[in-house]
């Protein structure tokens, strides 16, 4: 805020968070949000045999390589992956790209099972069912509609708004309350709208992502607004003017605000990596809510303090006045005023 008018400011940080939220909005009213392949509905076929796939890697790469040319045929394959976990037979699993009806996949799955018990695998003289005890079964999972999770997450997100702004409002100051609530719905709206833009895969989670991006940015302005109501009651700072009071705890905040930022970052990335070692694919999540750390950093240390500084100045303008203002004076023209109307009774009587 030192080369550019605290003006000038606000209006550059609104004209690029408008036309990425306004782009973003735009993209998602005609494509939606990049859904998540993971969290799509989808058929799975399972081929497990008595454990003889985990001990002869060259058959089990023949039987993959016939059941898939199999499932091709008819579906689109998403994925194939290899399990033996321990606890569990030695399968192969393969994601189809669409859920496929019971009936349907109940006749799929028989003519699979034949296949393998008539084809020879190899030079052997055997099928592949003789050679290993081989089982077909296959699952549809249905993902259910997450209208009700975002109806519930934005009531929730609402009610915390406002126990927020009134939390700060009293705490600290109103101009404070109103500046964090902008800067909260401006965060979220910017995720999304990126998240939007980029075509990063979203799902449930993104629910999720879109709540700690609202509070964290928060806590972003709690920490730099605490810095700023600590700063205000120095003697050395009381003389300076808003803007330059506030650019200067800003300043001083910074780094704080980064150590913060980078923490939550770490987090999320050590989240994404536990959630790989266990199985669940967090990337998108990750790559989201990196996109709200983000998000948060930039209006805390920008955003916000420029829009407090237009609320600071106006304020201590009309403190201002009113300490400027006589009183006394107000008074004692009243008093006159008052003396001047009885004066006329007053001749009227002596006369």
């Amino acid at each position: 805020m030192t080369k550019l008018s605290t003006k000038k400011c606000l209006l550059m940080c609104l004209v690029i968070s408008l036309v990425l939220i306004v782009a973003g909005a735009f993209l998602f009213g005609f494509l939606g949000f990049n859904t998540d392949s993971t969290t799509q509905d989808y058929t799975s076929v399972e081929v497990a045999d008595n454990g003889y796939m985990a001990t002869d890697s060259a058959f089990r790469s023949s039987l993959e390589e016939l059941c898939l040319g199999e499932i091709e045929g008819k579906y689109a394959v998403g994925n194939v992956s290899y399990s033996d976990f321990a606890g569990t037979d030695p399968h192969l699993e393969f994601i189809l790209s669409e859920i496929v009806g019971d009936e349907e996949m109940g006749t799929f799955v028989e003519g699979l099972e034949s296949t393998l018990s008539t084809e020879t695998y190899g030079d052997t003289g055997r099928t592949y069912g003789e050679i290993a005890d081989i089982s077909v079964t296959y699952h549809n999972a249905v993902y259910a509609a997450h209208y009700e999770q975002v109806w519930r997450a934005a009531v929730a997100a609402a009610v915390v708004l406002v126990l927020l702004f009134a939390y700060v409002a009293i705490r600290f100051k109103v101009g404070m309350g109103v500046t964090s609530l902008i800067a909260a719905v401006h965060d979220v709206l910017l995720t999304l709208a990126v998240v939007a833009l980029c075509r990063i895969p979203a799902g449930a989670p993104l629910v999720c992502v879109a709540v700690f991006a609202m509070l964290f940015s928060m806590f972003l302005n709690l920490k730099v607004f605490g810095k700023m109501r600590k700063d205000f009651r120095l003697e050395e700072r009381k003389d300076l003017s808003a803007k330059d009071a506030i650019e200067l705890s800003v300043r001083e905040s910074r780094k704080g605000v980064f150590i913060a930022s980078i923490l939550a970052a770490a987090a999320i990335v050590v989240l994404a990596v536990v959630g790989i070692i266990a199985g669940f694919d967090l990337f998108s999540f990750m790559i989201a809510a990196l996109v709200a750390v983000i998000a948060c950093t930039y209006s805390s240390l920008v955003l916000s303090p420029t829009i407090y500084t237009l609320i600071k100045e106006k304020s201590d303008a009309a403190r201002a006045r009113k300490a400027r203002y006589d009183y006394s004076s107000e008074k004692a023209n009243k008093k006159n005023a008052k003396v001047e109307g009885n004066r006329p009774e007053e001749s009227a009587g002596n006369a």
